[in-house]
């Protein structure tokens, strides 16, 4: 297992669930991540379908992502049950509805439909927060579909709602050079700043770009973050450097002239 420490956390290069079991109960107050999504792009063939020129690209950069969804599933109620034991407080787990209809979709239900709640109904869920993306999605014979959805788990320790948030967060997705699909950081902020501290440790066991790691930095909070694929490692160790490096010119900046 491979990590790197930085000033306000750590990463770990490795499967989050191993990372996790070394990790106290209740050593973290929050969780804010997007898991992959099981889209099972392999099952596609790109140049003989009407997939655009950009979502083709976007596809082959993508990570294995294709498998059984019983097995999927599983794995996502064994991951959550992981940060149960070390989230002192909510889980905020970002997923989205998947229509199986596609014939790559080799893994079906009766009712052609994936949702979250298959397998996050036994949780105990405190709120289910819209993701409006505010764009359109692909082009489909159905409504265009521009929405994701937040889950927040378990009742939040700490809560002082400033900013008057509803359950429906108007955010435009974001992009980062070198990863398919980061979240934006508008979405961790709304995530963290009602339900933690400064000092306060967030984690991601799918930390991607890094994006929690650095919404954290911002507002003076700590991070875990975990990733399996060591180029996104990689990526993200970078952006959180970077993060730490502006943080502080900002509060040299800040610091009172004597």
């Amino acid at each position: 297992m491979k990590k790197k420490e930085f000033k306000n956390g750590v990463v770990y290069l490795g499967d989050c669930q191993e990372v996790m079991e070394t990790l106290d109960k209740n050593s973290v107050e929050v969780c804010v991540t997007s898991p992959p999504y099981n889209l099972c792009k392999r099952y596609s063939n790109y140049e003989n379908s009407k997939t655009s020129k950009s979502m083709t690209e976007k596809y082959d950069k993508w990570y294995d992502d294709d498998m059984p969804e019983w097995e999927y599933q599983g794995w996502q109620q064994s991951v959550i049950h992981s940060l149960m034991r070390v989230c002192a407080s909510s889980i905020f787990y970002n997923h989205k509805v998947r229509f199986a209809w596609h014939n790559r979709n080799v893994f079906r239900s009766e009712s052609n439909l994936h949702h979250p709640m298959q397998w996050l109904a036994k949780f105990p869920i405190w709120c289910e927060i819209i993701w409006d993306r505010c764009g359109i999605g692909n082009p489909s014979r159905r409504y265009h579909i521009q929405e994701e959805r937040v889950y927040q788990i378990q009742k939040p320790r700490k809560w002082s709602n400033d900013l008057g948030l509803t359950n429906i967060w108007k955010i435009p997705p974001s992009r980062n050079d070198g990863h398919v699909c980061t979240f934006p950081e508008k979405l961790v902020e709304n995530c963290i700043l009602p339900t933690t501290e400064e000092g306060d440790t967030i984690i991601d066991p799918f930390l991607g770009a890094g994006t929690t790691a650095v919404v954290a930095i911002k507002h003076n909070r700590r991070f875990i973050g975990i990733e399996k694929d060591e180029e996104y490692f990689n990526l993200a160790c970078k952006n959180i450097a970077k993060a730490e490096e502006e943080n502080t010119e900002k509060v040299l900046d800040t610091s009172p002239r004597v």
